[in-house]
């Protein structure tokens, strides 16, 4: 396989890690600063980060699934990660090249092992997506009461992204994806009460502006850093100032709700 084939390839490998906090792929946020095929199957890829403090834990998830991701690629023989400029990075990269793991990288430090991270972060991507799709179909349609969503199942969902990213969402912490599932469920597929569900809706809407407000933050912050990044971050609601033209580095970025047809 040629050279740039295999880099395509590694790149749409790296389409599939996510920053755990902002639920969007690391590539589509700007995070690959570099992705360098070295020699017969030996690949080098390079990652940055909005700051030199991002927290230890989610630099070295993404790091980790990076490798993993890149390692499972037919094509590999030595996978090589690299966490540039973080004030971890020695501690992460000698961590991944050891295969060490999240508890032998960190020790003591590390309080939760990476699996337990991994699903609390999941969770909120999956009020997060709930509360999109529940919150389209409300838009949708007009006679529709939040009280009423208790019997809303996923074949009501119309077949727009933020329904499919839903069923990702579920699919990944193990719950139901059948069209009868109810929609409106917790963190293991249990669901609510009619009298709860205005706090779990309003619960699962501070989620997911928590996490939109971040993913916003977080590009800005890295355009101001490495100004060049700006070139590699995917376009997403809210990051154009005017039409046609990227928020540059520095600049304010408007914060909006996302459109449900802008969902990951």
């Amino acid at each position: 396989m040629p050279a740039d084939a295999r880099e395509r390839s590694a790149r749409a490998a790296l389409d599939t890690v996510l920053d755990p906090e902002l639920d969007e792929p690391i590539t589509d946020l700007g995070f690959v600063r570099s992705v360098t095929v070295t020699g017969d199957g030996a690949l080098t890829v390079r990652l940055r980060l909005p700051t030199s403090f991002c927290s230890p834990n989610f630099a070295y998830l993404m790091a980790s699934d990076a490798k993993d991701a890149l390692t499972a690629l037919p094509w590999t023989r030595e996978v090589v990660v690299l966490l540039d400029d973080h004030h971890d990075s020695d501690l992460i990269n000698q961590g991944l090249a050891a295969d060490a793991g999240y508890r032998g990288t960190f020790g003591a430090e590390a309080e939760k092992d990476l699996e337990e991270l991994r699903l609390t972060f999941r969770r909120k991507a999956h009020a997060a997506a709930m509360e999109r799709a529940l919150a389209g179909l409300l838009r949708e349609n007009p006679d529709l009461t939040e009280e009423d969503l208790h019997g809303v199942v996923l074949g009501d969902l119309p077949d727009a992204a933020a329904s499919r990213a839903l069923l990702r969402r579920r699919a990944a912490l193990g719950l139901g994806v059948a069209p009868s599932e109810p929609v409106l469920v917790d963190e293991d597929g249990r669901r609510f009460p009619p009298a709860e569900i205005p706090l779990r809706l309003w619960f699962a809407r501070a989620v997911r502006v928590s996490i939109d407000g971040n993913a916003h933050f977080c590009r800005g912050l890295l355009r101001t850093r490495y100004p060049e990044s700006a070139a590699d971050q995917s376009p997403r609601a809210g990051d154009v100032a005017t039409p046609g033209r990227p928020v540059r580095a520095g600049e304010p970025i408007p914060l909006v709700v996302p459109s449900k047809e802008n969902v990951s």
